[in-house]
């Protein structure tokens, strides 16, 4: 064989043999590298839509109290919600029917929507009764309110003093707090909070608040007394009794405690009243003297000048029938204890 012939054939099986090792090198890199690649994560599941905190029943659902959740596939119930075939607006407004905890997903037999039957007894307290009042624009804050807002309910009208004398008046104007922290279930037939459709701007002729049965009753009355007007309450804490409307003590509405009379309005209205005399005998001693006040709402600027008068004449008169009296006060000293 020649022997360049033998040189090309040696560098060939050297060559081939060399590439063989490369390629098998290569190749086994490539299969450690797939080996210790972490494997691609598998695609999630269905979501469903569950509560994210526990919800009592007959609460209004908040769009911050759901949020979608990952389910396992084998898990899945056709009565769930999921994503991408419902919305969480398609539930948010509802009251819960049964109390809800959370992670627990969210069906339609779970919740009553509204104008649906037995919306309003899902939303009642148990214990609590709801009653409607007619309402105006003015005493409805000029549709400011919305259900599950709390307000007071003032009472104002016409009432007769019983009792009154000749003469004296009888009959007083007068507004009343007859209740605090009611909760207003709805106004006319919405039961919703929603502000933004066009019902929302319209002003309410009716309003049904959540009461006990007996202030019920009070309402009942209240309504043929004269006029209600709701008085809209604040959701910060009420320096009044240092909670706020949602907590445990103050979800239940209270009697009011005050009273506002005509005559603390307006001062014409006791204009005249101090022509009414009456009269306050003082004794001291053996002598008596007579001080004429004003018999209804006296002026407490007069009703001190009128004692005090009474009561120098009668010190004077004390001093001159017994100079020696040590226990009598002189008229300087009565002057001086009135203006103390």
């Amino acid at each position: 064989m020649n022997p360049r012939t033998l040189l090309l054939a040696i560098a060939a099986l050297t060559t081939a043999g060399l590439t063989a090792f490369l390629v098998q090198g290569w190749m086994e890199h490539q299969r450690s590298q797939m080996a210790r690649a972490p494997e691609k994560a598998k695609p999630a599941g269905n979501h469903v839509l569950v509560a994210k905190k526990n919800i009592p029943r007959g609460r209004f659902i908040k769009p911050d109290e759901l949020l979608w959740q990952a389910w396992p596939e084998g898990r899945l119930s056709p009565a769930y919600a999921t994503k991408g075939e419902r919305k969480k607006t398609d539930f948010v407004g509802s009251v819960v029917r049964n109390s809800l905890v959370a992670g627990q997903p969210v069906t339609d037999e779970a919740v009553v929507k509204a104008g649906e039957r037995g919306f309003l007894a899902a939303v009642l307290t148990p214990g609590m009764r709801a009653v409607s009042v007619k309402v105006s624009a003015v005493s409805a804050i000029s549709g400011l309110v919305f259900p599950g807002d709390r307000v007071d309910l003032i009472l104002t009208g016409k009432f007769k003093i019983a009792g009154a004398s000749k003469g004296e008046r009888n009959l007083f104007r007068a507004a009343e707090t007859v209740l605090t922290n009611v909760r207003i279930l709805a106004l006319d037939q919405r039961t919703d909070d929603q502000k933004g459709n066009d019902k929302a701007k319209r002003v309410p002729k009716t309003a049904t608040f959540e009461l006990t049965p007996k202030q019920v009753q009070m309402v009942s009355v209240a309504r043929n007394l004269g006029n209600l007007s709701l008085s809209l309450r604040s959701l910060a804490k009420d320096d009044e009794n240092g909670t706020k409307p949602d907590e445990k003590e103050d979800k239940v509405a209270r009697r009011g405690k005050t009273v506002t009379r005509d005559t603390e309005v307006s001062r014409f209205l006791t204009m005249g009243a101090n022509k009414k005399k009456a009269k306050i005998t003082i004794m001291r001693g053996g002598k008596t003297s007579v001080a004429t006040v004003a018999k209804e709402g006296p002026d407490p600027t007069r009703l001190r000048k009128a004692i005090r008068d009474a009561l120098k004449d009668t010190i004077r008169s004390g001093d001159r029938g017994n100079d020696n009296d040590s226990g009598g006060l002189s008229a300087s000293e009565a002057d001086r204890g009135d203006e103390n």
